[in-house]
């Protein structure tokens, strides 16, 4: 297919019932999803997306970019366009705009940040309704220490301890632009915990479960499991660390891409 249109979708979604954003043969993604429905809006006309990244099973998204690539322009507006996908989309998905843009934009190449949040709690009492919200800890965890920690992951480090390690010759070098822990203001609803906090990471890029290993591990330094010296020798690519803990990954939404 050679497409002579691109439209950037912002999508929203909740991820809990779903195995990620990629398609997956026999498996529910929001991309199947998000795809069948396209197609039954703009019926004989072929249909192509791309994201800007993958997310993982149950991670959600307040506004994920997707390419739709068009071989025509659309045949309605695209207020009226958007209006019948979420008319015809589940719930649980919406889209919140869609802009046509240049050929040569590239929605995975030109992206100048993401950022996650990563909301979690270890309150007692943790309501069974906030968990496709928040990430639950059940162990006593050092808050304080862990929020003074989160920013040793900013700058250009090896990140070969905080994922999952693809094959091949990948490199494992990012740049975190910002990584800090604050109070979560972002999910609130009676059923939430009442102390909760928000793990907020910024990069270009990240590795498969980087952001969840990067949490697991901030909490095993809240348990007295780690010490600060031993992220930061991880971090130099001068001692392996073993994280133990990764976060659930229902937790983790991605808030925001920047593009240049």
């Amino acid at each position: 297919m050679k497409p002579n249109y691109q439209y950037i979708l912002h999508i929203q979604f909740l991820g809990f019932r779903f195995r990620g954003w990629q398609h997956q043969p026999g498996q529910q993604t929001v991309e199947g999803m998000v795809k069948k429905t396209l197609k039954y809006v703009l019926p004989g006309m072929p249909v192509k997306v791309l994201a800007s990244g993958r997310t993982d099973a149950k991670v959600s998204a307040e506004a994920l970019p997707v390419s739709l690539y068009l071989r025509e322009a659309l045949p309605m507006d695209e207020e009226t366009f958007r209006t019948e996908v979420n008319r015809n989309l589940p719930p649980d998905i919406r889209v919140l705009t869609i802009q046509e843009v240049d050929q040569e934009f590239n929605v995975i190449q030109d992206v100048v940040w993401k950022e996650y949040h990563y909301y979690f709690s270890n309150e007692p009492g943790f309501h069974p309704y906030a968990a496709p919200f928040i990430g639950y800890f059940h162990d006593p965890i050092d808050i304080g220490r862990m929020r003074e920690a989160a920013p040793l992951f900013e700058g250009t480090h090896t990140f070969e301890s905080f994922c999952s390690r693809p094959g091949g010759k990948a490199s494992f070098e990012r740049t975190v632009q910002l990584s800090k822990i604050e109070i979560n203001t972002y999910q609130t609803a009676p059923h939430m915990p009442g102390n909760s906090h928000a793990y907020i990471v910024r990069s270009n890029g990240f590795l498969r479960y980087q952001v969840r290993m990067m949490v697991g591990a901030l909490v095993m330094l809240g348990r007295g499991e780690l010490h600060e010296t031993d992220l930061i020798k991880a971090l130099r690519g001068e001692k392996e660390l073993a994280i133990t803990t990764v976060a659930p990954a229902s937790g983790l939404v991605l808030r925001e891409v920047s593009y240049k």
